[in-house]
C-alpha cells in the first residue's frame, strides 16, 4: 500500500507531467480552462438530491441494480473516465486501499466508467479492485447525473496519438466523458455528500468518504 493521500498522489502526477511531457500538461489547462468558462457539472446531482434509480452490468457479467447496492447500506459510487487514465487509476487504488475502512463503516463501493469490451474486468484485476465495476453504457448514467462533457479536439489529437481511442474504448464515436466525480448515497437514495469536478486531475479524498459514512451511521 502506498501511505502518500490520494491528494498527495495526484498532486505528484500533476507536476510529472508538466515536468515530463509539459505540452499535454498545458493542453489539459486549456481544457481545464474550457470546462470552468462552459459551466461544465453545474447541472450535476448534488448533496441532498436524490440518486435515480438504475440497473447497470458489472466487469464479471452479472446485472447489478441500485437497489441491490443500497441493500446493506450507504453507497460510495464514483465515476471515473477509464483505465486508461492514470489520475483514474490512482483513484482506483486509494479506493481499493481504503475499501476495508469503508466496508467497516458499512458502505458498499462501485466504480462506473463508459468503458466497454472487457476492459472493466481487466482493470479489477490489474488493480485488485474489490468491488464492483460496472460499465455505463453510451453514459447514460452519467448523463442523468449531469456529468457529461465534451472532449476537445486538441485533447482528443493528443489522445488518439496515446493510442487511447475513446469511440472504440466506449463503443461509441462520439467523444464524451464523464467529468469524475464521487457521490456517498444513503440507504434511502438520497446524496450525502458529492464531489464533483471538471478538472479531472482532482478527486473526492477518501477520508471525505469515510466521514460522510461514520455521519451516516451515526444519524
Amino acid at each position: 500500500m502506498n501511505d502518500s493521500s490520494l491528494a498527495e498522489r495526484l498532486a505528484a502526477l500533476r507536476r510529472w507531467l508538466a515536468r515530463e511531457r509539459p505540452q499535454i500538461a498545458q493542453a489539459y489547462d486549456r481544457m481545464v480552462e474550457h470546462l470552468a468558462q462552459s459551466g461544465a457539472g453545474a447541472g450535476a446531482l448534488r448533496a441532498g438530491d436524490l440518486m435515480p434509480a438504475f440497473g447497470l452490468t458489472a466487469a464479471d457479467g452479472r446485472f447489478v441494480t441500485s437497489g441491490e447496492l443500497l441493500a446493506t447500506g450507504p453507497l460510495v459510487l464514483s465515476f471515473y473516465r477509464g483505465a486508461w487514465c492514470s489520475y483514474c487509476q490512482t483513484e482506483l487504488t486509494a479506493l481499493r486501499d481504503n475499501h476495508d475502512a469503508i466496508r467497516a463503516l458499512g458502505g458498499r463501493v462501485a466504480v462506473v466508467s463508459g468503458e466497454m469490451g472487457g476492459r472493466g474486468i481487466a482493470a479489477a484485476r490489474e488493480h485488485s479492485l474489490p468491488f464492483d465495476v460496472l460499465s455505463d453504457v453510451d453514459l447514460g448514467l452519467a448523463l442523468a447525473f449531469g456529468l457529461v462533457v465534451l472532449v476537445p479536439g486538441e485533447v482528443r489529437e493528443i489522445y488518439e496519438h496515446l493510442g487511447y481511442d475513446l469511440a472504440r474504448i466506449n463503443g461509441n464515436p462520439s467523444w464524451f466523458l464523464p467529468i469524475p466525480a464521487t457521490y456517498v448515497v444513503a440507504r434511502d437514495g438520497s446524496i450525502a455528500s458529492a464531489f464533483v469536478e471538471p478538472d479531472f486531475r482532482f478527486r473526492m479524498d477518501p477520508a471525505e468518504i469515510l466521514a460522510t459514512l461514520a455521519r451516516l451511521r451515526s444519524s
